[in-house]
C-alpha cells in the first residue's frame, strides 16, 4: 500500500505542477497578445489662436473665486520678476496662449495647479482670489472684469500692468 500512496502523492504533485505551467503559458499568451491596436492619440495643438469666447459669460456675475497664472516680461512691472529675465512681451503672450491651450485640452483643477507650479510668476503660486476682494483691496480692472465674466471651470487670458493673466474661475465647492 505504501507504493500506491507514493504514486498518489506524485500524481497530485504532477497535477499541481501541470496546472501551474498551463496557467503560466496562458498568462504569457494573454500578456503578449497584441489584440486590437489602440487608436493613435489625438493630436494636441498648443499653438491654436486664443479664443476669448471660450468660457465667456454674456452677463458678468457679481462675486467669483478665481485662481491665476501670471506670466510677465522684462520691464513690465518692477513688482513682478519673470522666471526668464530676458523674456519679451511677445514671448510672454505666446507662452500664456500655450498654457491656455494646455488647460483647454485638459480643463481640470489638477492640470491648472501643475501649470501654476511650473509657470506662475505671482508671489503666491496657488492663491485663490475672491472678486471683489473680501478685504476691500482692489485688483486691477482688467483682472476683475475678466474674472467676473468667466464661466465656472473655464480659463481666459487678460493683459494688465503686471503681465498676462490666465484666470480660471473655480467651480462651486472647489
Amino acid at each position: 500500500m505504501a507504493k500506491r500512496r507514493g504514486n498518489r502523492k506524485a500524481g497530485i504533485i504532477i497535477s499541481i505542477l501541470g496546472a501551474a505551467v498551463l496557467g503560466l503559458v496562458i498568462g504569457i499568451m494573454l500578456y503578449n497578445d497584441p489584440g486590437t491596436p489602440l487608436p493613435a492619440p489625438a493630436e494636441v495643438e498648443f499653438n491654436k489662436p486664443y479664443d476669448d469666447d471660450w468660457g465667456k459669460l454674456k452677463t458678468p456675475v457679481s462675486h467669483v473665486s478665481v485662481e491665476q497664472i501670471l506670466v510677465t516680461w522684462k520691464g513690465a512691472n518692477p513688482r513682478v520678476t519673470p522666471k526668464d529675465p530676458e523674456r519679451t512681451e511677445e514671448e510672454a503672450h505666446k507662452l500664456i496662449v500655450q498654457l491656455w491651450n494646455r488647460y483647454k485640452n485638459q480643463p481640470d483643477r489638477d492640470n491648472f495647479k501643475r501649470m501654476q507650479e511650473g509657470y506662475n510668476e505671482d508671489s503666491q503660486v496657488h492663491n485663490v482670489y475672491g472678486v471683489p476682494n473680501p478685504q476691500g483691496q482692489q485688483y486691477v480692472k482688467p483682472f476683475t472684469d475678466c474674472a467676473k465674466s468667466t464661466d465656472e471651470g473655464f480659463a481666459r487670458i487678460v493683459k494688465s500692468e503686471f503681465g498676462y493673466h490666465l484666470i480660471r474661475r473655480l467651480k462651486q465647492g472647489e
